[in-house]
C-alpha cells in the first residue's frame, strides 16, 4: 500500500508550515513555486497547485493524524529549509500507512467511502467538466460507483500524453 510514496526517505515538502514558521524559516508558496518551476517542472499550473496548498497538506497531516513531522531541511532543488520529516527511517511510510488506516477505518465504520481494489476503471462519469463516478470492471462484471472518486493508481501523474488522465480530467 503507499506505491513509491512509502519508500520516501526525505520527507514531505511544504512551505509556510507552522513548523517553518515555529523555526523562523522564511519560505512560501511563490519561493516553492519557483524553485519547482526552474527544477524542470513540464506543468507550471500543477506546479503552482502543489506548492500553494503544501502548507496545509503537512500541517494537516501533523494536526489531525498526530504525525511528527518537526524536522525541516534543505535539500537539492530548494532555497529554503521545507523537507518535513520526523525521526522515523522511512517519513514515506509513516504518512501513507496513517492516511490509509484512517481510510480503512471510515471505510469500515461508516458509508461515506468504499475501497475497491483489484478493478480496472475503464469510463469517468461526468456531470458537464465534474467527475462524479466511474464505471469499473472487476471479477468480469462492469459495476458503476457515483460520489468522489480517488485513483490509487501508482504513477498516472507522470503520463503527459495528450490522452492521459491528467490532458483529460
Amino acid at each position: 500500500c503507499g506505491g513509491n510514496s512509502t519508500k520516501a526517505t526525505s520527507g514531505i515538502n511544504g512551505a509556510g508550515t507552522k513548523t517553518q514558521k515555529n523555526k523562523g524559516i522564511p519560505d512560501n508558496a511563490d519561493i516553492f513555486t519557483q524553485d519547482t518551476l526552474k527544477g524542470g517542472a513540464k506543468k507550471p499550473e500543477l506546479a503552482k497547485l502543489l506548492c500553494v496548498n503544501s502548507a496545509a497538506d503537512v500541517d494537516w497531516l501533523v494536526d489531525k493524524f498526530n504525525l511528527d513531522l518537526s524536522l525541516v531541511a534543505r535539500l537539492g532543488g530548494h532555497s529554503q529549509p521545507r523537507t518535513h520529516r520526523g525521526k522515523e527511517r522511512f517519513p514515506g511510510m509513516t504518512i501513507t500507512y496513517a492516511l490509509i488506516q484512517m481510510l480503512e477505518k471510515i471505510a469500515e465504520k461508516t458509508d461515506r467511502a468504499r475501497i475497491i481494489t483489484k478493478a480496472e476503471v475503464f469510463k469517468l462519469i461526468c456531470n458537464g467538466k465534474a467527475v462524479v463516478g466511474c464505471e469499473y470492471k472487476k471479477a468480469g462484471k462492469i459495476l458503476k460507483e457515483y460520489g468522489p472518486v480517488v485513483f490509487a493508481s501508482g504513477g498516472f501523474g507522470a503520463d503527459f500524453g495528450s490522452d492521459s488522465l491528467l490532458a483529460t480530467y
